[in-house]
């Protein structure tokens, strides 16, 4: 599944529904005993042209921090493998990895449309991008790891990105 479209962070429509498919991604992981595969892409924070009211952007980057939060909850309470291990049974897999937009003077991130596959195979751009070393994984024990240089911090990885 790829949500990188803003509309999941302004739209209320969209938003419900990427609350809804968390919430089933969540339950479904929770009962299923084997063989799922959960693999997302979302923003790592949003666009700052969000366009209208300046505090449109505010809204956003606080709407993003709780679906964020949200969903490393999810991933902590199944046991995705993260930081600190994993517990999911064999055959299951729940991952998460975050797509930094492009900034100034930085290379521009891997392109890719939202979508939903269950397809075993996604498109050929979809697999790319989740192949792409600029993605960052959401470490589910992200929280617990304290100091501004954490593995995931997009300005301390961006440094050995080249």
């Amino acid at each position: 599944m790829v949500q990188v479209s803003t509309a999941w962070l302004t739209d209320p429509p969209h938003q419900q529904v990427r609350d809804d498919v968390d919430l089933v991604l969540f339950r479904r992981a929770l009962k299923e005993g084997a063989g799922f595969r959960f693999r997302r892409i979302l923003l790592y924070d949003p666009p700052s042209d969000l366009g209208g009211a300046p505090d449109r952007y505010a809204a956003a980057q606080a709407d993003h921090a709780a679906w964020i939060g949200r969903v490393r909850g999810h991933l902590a309470t199944i046991g995705a493998e993260g930081s600190a291990g994993g517990s999911l049974p064999e055959g299951c897999e729940y991952t998460v990895r975050l797509l930094i937009l492009g900034r100034a003077g930085t290379r521009t991130g891997p392109t890719v449309e939202d979508g939903l596959w269950t397809d075993p195979t996604p498109p050929a751009d979809v697999q790319a991008a989740w192949s792409d070393p600029r993605l960052i994984p959401l470490d589910p024990h992200e929280e617990l790891i304290i100091g501004p240089h954490r593995d995931r911090n997009p300005l301390w990885q961006g440094a050995f990105l080249g």
